[in-house]
C-alpha cells in the first residue's frame, strides 16, 4: 500500500518553482519514504530559496519510525539541474549571498543527518546544486539515460557551496576532486552516468527503463545486507586526512596551469582549489565552513560571476531560439558537395558526413589534393577511434560516405555545396560561376569566407537568392559557432535551410550583416591591428604582446596571429583597411613577416624570434597597463560602430560570437561585459552596451 503526502511550497516571483512531494512506499518487506523533486511549471528542476525551504520542510516532516529509508528522485529527463541562478543573480548584498549557501548547507545536511540510510537516485541531469544534494545521501544509483553529472560552478564564476566540494573529497580524493571541480568545468565537460560510476562518484549505474524498481532493489540489497557491492565510500576509503607532510602535487600544478591560462582574472578556480586543499586536511564528516559561505558569497557578487552566468544564459537561449530565423519550412538536405581540399575543406567535409550521415563530394583540380584530403579524414576518424568517442564501424561507416575526384558534375544532385577554397573574390567567383550551371536551381550555395562581400561574390549568379554565407571557424570540430550571413538577394527558403543545417550540425547559428570580417574576425582583426600598431610605432613587442595576459583571454594577440597565419591575417586585414581606413591599418611589419615567409613574430618559446626583431624598429619604454587601455578601447569602438551598423541583431550576438567562435571564457561575458567592466566606458544610449571615449 502507498501514501502520498505533497508538499506544497509559494512560487517564488510569481514564477513555477521545485516542489517536494513525499510518498511511503512498501517494497521487498521495506518502507521507504520516497522525495520526488518535481516543478510545477514542467520547467527543469531547479533550487533557489523557496525551494530548499520546500525541501527541508519535507524532511522535517517525514516519521522516521514509520520507514526503514529515505530516497530522492527526479522526474523525467531531470533529477536537479542546480541552484536558481535567476534567483541569485538578483542578490545585492554579501548577507543575501552567503544566506544562499547557507540554506543550502542546512537544508542538504538536513538530509546527510538523517537517522536511517538515504538514497539518491539520480534519474536524469545532476549539476551544481543537484550534485551536491546527491551527495549528501548515503548511496547513489544512476539511469544509464542521464545525459549529464558535474560541476559547472567553476565556469560560471562561482564555487559549489553546498557542500559539494568537501563530500567530493571524502568520496574521491582531492586530486579527483580538484578535476571534477576545477578542469572539467572550466572546459564545459562532465560526466556520463558511466563515467560517474566508474570513478566511483555513484554506486551502481542502472537501465533508464524501470529505474525507480531498479534503484529500490539496490536500496533492498543494501538495507537487507546482500548488496555490499558499494562505492560509496570511494576506491581509498581508508585515506588518511592530509597532513603538512606532503604537498598536494596535482593541486600544486593545477594552480600553476590556471596562473599559465588565466592569470588570475578569474578568481573562482583559485578559491575551489583552497577550499579542496583544506577539506582534505580537516576530519571526515566536517560540515560546512565559514571558509565555503564567505567563498560563495563574495564570488556570487563579483564581476566575473555576474559576466559568467550573462554569458552562460547568452548561449542557452539563443541555441534554443536564435534570432533571424524565418518561420517557413527548410528544403530537404540529401547530400553535400565541398569545394576544395585543403585542411579547412576536410574538416567541413567529416562534420557534413559525421553529423547528417549523408554522402559528402569533394572536389578539387588535383587528384593528389583530394587524396590527401581523404587521407587526414581518415586520420581524424582513427583518433576519435583511439579515443573511445566512435565505435570502429561508425567510422567506416562515414568513411565510405566521403568521396572525392576533380570533376565537379559529381555535385549535380547535390543539396548543399559548399566552397572552402583560397580567401580570394575572384577565386571564389570564379568557383561559383563554374559550379552553378552544374547544379540544381533549388540547390543552396553556401561560402565559408571569413572576410569576404557576399552579396559581391553572388554579384554574377543567375540565382543570387540561394547564396549564403555560412563561416565555420577553426578547429570546426571544436568550436560551436557559425555566422550565417544574409545578403539583399537571399531568400526565406534558403535562410531558413541554412539555420536548419547548423542545427543539424550541432552548430549555433548566428545571423550576421554582409560586411567585412562580420563579428568575431572583425573584432579579433581590430585588437591585431591595434596591437600591431603599437608594435610599429616602438612598443616593446614584448610587452604589448602580453598587456592582455591579466585578462585571462585564450591566447595572446601575436599567438593568434600565429595561429592564423600571417598571410591570411595580412589578407584580413587588408580587407578591413579597404573598408573601413579610419580604424584598420595594414602593419609594416605584418607585411614584412610575410615577405620573409615566417610564420609569425614569436619562437617555439613563446619569445619574439630574433628573424622577427630584425624588423622591428627600436623598442621604446612600454606601460603594459596603458598598452591594454588602448587596446580594450578600440575594441569598445569597434563593437559600437557594428552595432550603429546593425552588424547583428544586439550586443548579446556580439558576446555570443565571442564566447563561442573566439572561445572567449565565460568570466569576460564575451566581450561587452568585459569592456565595461576594464575600459571605464559608459553604455550607449538605447544600446546598453560600452562605448569608448576613442574619437
Amino acid at each position: 500500500m502507498e501514501t502520498a503526502t505533497r508538499i506544497e511550497v509559494p512560487q517564488e516571483s510569481g514564477k513555477s518553482v521545485t516542489t517536494t512531494s513525499t510518498t511511503y512506499i512498501d517494497h521487498a518487506g521495506f518502507r521507504f519514504a520516497l522525495l520526488t523533486l518535481t516543478n510545477s511549471g514542467h520547467r527543469p528542476v531547479t533550487m533557489g530559496p523557496t525551494s530548499l525551504a520546500g525541501f527541508e520542510a519535507a524532511l522535517n516532516s517525514l516519521d522516521l519510525s514509520r520507514v526503514d529509508a529515505v530516497a530522492v528522485t527526479g522526474q523525467g529527463p531531470v533529477f536537479c539541474a542546480g541552484a536558481d541562478l535567476k534567483v541569485m543573480t538578483a542578490l545585492t548584498t554579501l548577507e543575501q549571498a552567503e544566506d544562499v549557501a547557507r540554506q543550502g548547507l542546512t537544508a542538504l545536511g538536513r538530509l546527510a543527518a538523517l537517522s536511517v540510510p538515504t538514497f539518491a537516485f539520480i534519474n536524469g541531469v545532476a549539476l551544481g546544486g543537484g550534485l551536491e544534494l546527491a551527495l549528501h545521501a548515503d548511496y547513489r544509483t544512476v539511469a544509464h539515460s542521464a545525459r549529464a553529472l558535474g560541476f559547472p560552478e567553476v565556469r560560471l564564476g562561482l564555487i559549489p557551496g553546498w557542500g559539494g566540494i568537501r563530500r567530493t573529497v571524502e568520496l574521491l580524493g582531492p586530486d579527483l576532486t580538484a578535476r571534477l571541480v576545477v578542469t572539467d568545468s572550466l572546459a564545459g565537460r562532465t560526466l556520463s552516468s558511466q563515467a560517474a560510476a566508474n570513478i566511483g562518484l555513484v554506486d551502481r549505474m542502472l537501465p533508464g527503463d524501470g529505474f525507480l524498481q531498479a534503484s529500490l532493489d539496490f536500496a533492498v540489497g543494501i538495507l537487507s545486507g546482500k548488496d555490499s557491492a558499494t562505492a560509496h565510500m570511494g576506491p581509498d576509503k581508508e585515506r588518511k586526512p592530509f597532513g603538512a607532510v606532503a604537498p598536494f602535487t596535482a593541486l600544486d600544478a593545477m594552480r600553476k596551469k590556471l596562473d599559465a591560462r588565466l592569470h588570475g582574472a578569474a578568481p573562482a578556480p583559485y578559491r575551489a582549489l583552497e577550499l579542496i586543499s583544506a577539506a582534505a586536511r580537516t576530519p571526515r564528516g566536517t560540515t560546512g565552513s565559514a571558509a565555503e559561505i564567505r567563498a560563495f558569497g563574495e564570488l556570487l557578487l563579483s564581476d566575473e560571476a555576474r559576466a559568467s552566468i550573462y554569458a552562460f544564459h547568452v548561449t542557452q537561449s539563443m541555441v534554443k531560439k536564435p534570432t533571424g530565423r524565418p518561420a517557413v519550412e527548410p528544403l530537404p538536405v540529401r547530400s553535400v558537395g565541398v569545394i576544395g581540399a585543403g585542411l579547412m575543406a576536410s574538416q567541413l567535409a567529416l562534420i557534413f558526413a559525421q553529423k547528417l550521415r549523408l554522402p559528402v563530394r569533394i572536389t578539387d583540380l588535383s587528384q593528389e589534393r583530394v587524396d590527401s584530403a581523404l587521407g587526414r579524414i581518415g586520420v581524424q576518424l582513427d583518433k576519435q577511434v583511439s579515443a573511445s568517442r566512435l565505435a570502429v564501424e561508425d567510422s567506416d561507416d562515414i568513411l565510405a560516405l566521403i568521396t572525392g575526384g576533380t570533376d565537379k558534375a559529381v555535385l549535380a544532385d547535390c543539396d548543399v555545396v559548399i566552397e572552402a577554397v583560397f580567401e580570394e573574390l575572384d577565386l571564389k567567383r570564379a568557383v561559383f560561376a563554374e559550379v552553378e550551371p552544374l547544379i540544381r536551381p533549388d540547390a543552396l550555395l553556401l561560402t565559408n569566407t571569413s572576410s569576404l562581400s557576399v552579396e559581391a561574390m553572388g554579384a554574377t549568379l543567375n540565382h543570387p537568392e540561394r547564396l549564403i554565407g555560412f563561416h565555420f571557424f577553426n578547429p570546426v570540430a571544436v568550436l560551436p559557432l557559425v555566422e550565417i550571413v544574409a545578403t539583399q538577394h537571399t531568400d526565406e527558403e534558403a535562410l531558413a535551410t541554412a539555420f536548419d543545417l547548423a542545427g543539424r550540425l550541432q552548430k549555433t547559428a548566428v545571423l550576421v550583416k554582409d560586411t567585412p570580417g562580420f563579428v568575431v574576425n572583425r573584432l579579433l582583426t581590430r585588437l591585431i591591428d591595434q596591437v600591431l600598431s603599437l608594435i610599429d610605432d616602438g612598443g616593446d613587442p614584448g610587452i604589448v604582446d602580453r598587456a592582455l595576459e591579466p585578462l585571462g583571454l585564450p591566447m595572446t594577440p601575436l599567438q593568434l596571429l600565429q595561429y592564423i597565419g600571417p598571410g591570411v591575417q595580412l589578407h584580413i586585414c587588408e580587407t578591413l583597411n579597404r573598408a573601413y581606413p579610419e580604424r584598420f591599418g595594414v602593419s609594416r611589419s605584418l607585411t614584412a613577416v610575410v615577405a620573409a615567409g615566417l610564420p609569425g613574430y614569436l619562437d617555439n618559446e613563446g619569445g619574439i624570434s630574433s628573424a622577427a626583431a630584425a624588423l622591428l624598429p627600436p623598442a621604446h619604454p612600454t606601460d603594459s597597463g596603458e598598452v591594454r587601455t588602448n587596446v580594450l578601447a578600440a575594441l569598445a569602438q569597434e563593437v559600437t560602430a557594428m552595432l550603429e551598423e546593425s552588424i547583428v541583431a544586439g550586443p548579446q550576438q556580439i558576446d555570443l560570437c565571442m564566447v563561442l567562435g573566439a572561445n572567449y571564457p565565460f568570466h569576460t561575458g564575451g566581450l561587452t561585459p568585459l569592456l565595461d567592466r576594464e575600459a571605464g566606458s559608459t553604455f550607449h544610449p538605447g544600446m546598453r552596451v560600452p562605448v569608448s571615449a576613442v574619437s
